[in-house]
């Protein structure tokens, strides 16, 4: 439960951020507000999503402190993808704004449901060959990590 629930206060986080901020939409009539997904892009709609941000779980890890806590780490990107129907420039300039104000948002709230700590965060435009999806322009990744509640000895004891 503890990655999920990290993922869902990131969600939020996400669309606290941007909420204020909208953007071109993809068929150049107008503004729309960010989309926030988990994963991955919905199948339906992948031409018509832009602006987004997908959150998705990437990995982690469990270590076992010296005084019998246990320590998680889990990285979580933040995928951000923008369209601009005026030129490859706006479209550049729209994702430097969507990074910027997502960096300052993660970095202000470094402690998430008074229990995700924030440990790393750094951002990068992913080569092609690496990219997780066609529409996929950048990417933050995040690092938090948490402590696992102590098991008491009865709970040790049923498994």
């Amino acid at each position: 439960m503890s990655s999920r629930l990290l993922l869902l206060e990131l969600r939020g986080l996400v669309l606290k951020a941007l909420r204020d901020l909208p953007f071109p939409s993809p068929d150049g009539d107008g503004l729309r507000p960010v989309q926030v997904f988990l994963h991955g892009l919905p199948e339906d709609q992948e031409e018509g999503c832009y602006p987004f941000v997908i959150v998705r779980w990437v990995d982690g890890q469990v270590e076992q402190e010296p005084d019998h806590k246990t320590l998680l780490h889990d990285s979580v990107a933040l995928a951000l993808g923008v369209y601009s129907p005026a030129s490859q420039e706006q479209a550049g300039l729209l994702l430097a704004e969507m990074h910027d104000c997502l960096r300052r948002a993660v970095w202000n709230s470094r402690l998430l449901a008074c229990r995700f700590e924030l440990e790393e965060l750094k951002s990068a435009v992913p080569p092609p060959k690496l990219r997780w999806h066609q529409y996929h322009l950048a990417t933050i990744e995040t690092v938090w990590n948490y402590t696992w509640p102590p098991r008491g000895l009865n709970e040790i004891k049923s498994f």
